[in-house]
This record gives structure tokens, sequence and C-alpha cells, in this order.
């Protein structure tokens, strides 16, 4: 219930704000495991990328948030969990499986933390380790917009327009036999890191 509301609301906001607008929600797999792979501008992404969607997804959000209770409610509420950053986090881990093994949506931004532009940086391994793992499908979004109505470091929102492109779904070929099996290398890690990134700029630059 909450969720819904949420979702509902913040796309009433960004469509009557900020002009709100997805492309390529047709490349939205209805059903399984997907791993929506995001660039990451501002603290407004995680809430546009959910409101673009058509499946309930999940969210890896900083454990910070989760310090303050009104706020830990809440984004408890709308399907995020805590992730210590700059470390491995076992639990995250665990729970980011948990979701993709019962064929849900879990939505990453591969960068790690927001950038102060629209260049991509490379990306952490765990998006890819979770697929390979699972057998998840790798959704590629960028979002377009959010770094100018909530620059990184701003303290208050800006008029701009804000959009979001959905590419089409990225499905890996299964694990090869072999002592690293479903882990999958650093080489083939990075390789599948690459493969969504590329997509991911190629949305940006459409």
């Amino acid at each position: 219930m909450v969720y819904s509301i949420s979702r509902a609301l913040i796309r009433l906001i960004l469509t009557v704000v900020c002009g709100f607008r997805v492309d390529g929600r047709e490349h939205e797999p209805a059903t399984g495991p997907v791993i929506v792979v995001s660039n990451h501008l501002s603290d407004l992404d995680p809430l546009v990328v959910g409101a673009a969607l058509r499946r309930r997804v999940m969210f890896m959000a900083k454990h910070e948030l989760f310090k303050v209770p009104g706020v830990r409610w809440w984004v408890a509420a709308c399907g995020a969990f805590p992730v210590r950053r700059g470390a491995p986090d076992r639990q995250a881990l665990r729970t980011a499986l948990g979701i993709l093994q019962r064929g849900g949506v879990l939505v990453m931004f591969p960068e790690g933390t927001r950038g102060r532009d629209r260049t991509l940086r490379e990306p952490e391994p765990g998006a890819a380790l979770l697929a390979r793992r699972t057998g998840a499908t790798l959704l590629p979004v960028a979002v377009l917009g959010t770094d100018i109505v909530l620059p990184r470091d701003a303290h208050r929102p800006h008029l701009g327009r804000i959009s979001v492109r959905i590419g089409p779904p990225l499905r890996l070929p299964p694990a090869p036999p072999g002592e690293k099996g479903e882990h999958g290398g650093r080489d083939e890690l990075e390789a599948i890191g690459r493969l969504y990134m590329t997509e991911i700029a190629r949305l940006i630059a459409t």
C-alpha cells in the first residue's frame, strides 16, 4: 500500500513539475528476476527509476538513511534495504540474492556513487556478479535531467525536465562449467560490466 501510493504520488509530481517521460517501457520484462542497472547523477534517481517501471522494485540504499526513524520506515516500506558502502556487505548481498531468487526486480547503480557529470565511471562488480549467480536479466536504464533538478551537493531542487530511457534487456548465456562456475571470474565480470555500461552510454546519447 505504501509503495503503491508513494509511486503514484512521485509519478504525478514528476509529470506535473518535471514533464516526466519514459521511453522504452516495452523492454521491461513482465516476469522473472531482473537487475535494473542505471547511471547515477542525483539522490532523486532511485525515486525516478522506481516511478518509471511497471513492476515493484527493490533498492540498495546507503545504511545512513536507516538511522533516521521516519526516513527508515518510509524507505523500507518502499522496498529499500541497507548496504554499507566502501566494503563488502554480506548481509546486503544475501538480501539481493533472495530478491532475485524469488523472481523480483532489483535496482542497482553500478557506478557506486553519484557522478558530478554525465561521464560514466567504471562499474563495481556487484550487478554482474548477481546476474551471473542468479541468471537474472539485466535491464539497462538511463536517467536524464536529475543532475539539473537536484545536482550532487545541492540543498534545494531546481526546475528542469526529467526523463528515463529503458533499453533492451540483456540476457547472459549460461555460466560455463568449471571451478569458477556461477560466480564468474574477474575478466568475465568486467566484460559483463562493460556490456551494460556501453548500453547505458548509448541510451544517454540517443
